[in-house]
């Protein structure tokens, strides 16, 4: 039931967030938007990232869906859309901040049970 509960909030809170569509371009990026860490873009039911990132590294997510206009592009690059997370202790998941819900959210399993998605993240 709690689970169930959980999930529940999850959906409202993150609403907002792309279908992730094929083609829909994630990248990892320094707190202060300057430095790429990497990037992924959805494919054949992956979001594969192209770098390994440092354990406990924090990180903002930039999203732009597929074909973003240069307003879309420009609106995720003024950080006002960006999610603000950390790369988890082993480093094969995303710990993802969302006030709303009180503490963190996996973007593994969000991505796995929300978007049908696979997280791959290389090892560093």
């Amino acid at each position: 039931m709690t689970d169930l509960l959980f999930w529940f909030l999850v959906s409202q809170t993150v609403s907002a967030l792309p279908t992730m569509a094929p083609g829909t371009e994630v990248r990892l990026v320094s707190q202060d938007l300057l430095a790429i860490y990497a990037s992924a873009r959805v494919e054949q039911g992956l979001l594969a990232f192209n770098n390994p990132l440092t354990p406990d590294l924090e990180v903002r997510l930039l999203i732009f869906p597929p074909n973003a206009t240069d307003q879309e592009r420009a609106s995720a690059l003024s950080g006002a859309q960006a999610l603000v997370g950390r790369v988890s202790a082993e480093g094969d998941d995303l710990v993802v901040q969302f006030p709303e819900l009180g503490g963190p959210l996996s973007f593994r399993k969000w991505l796995a049970e929300e978007r049908g998605l696979v997280l791959v993240l290389p090892s560093p």
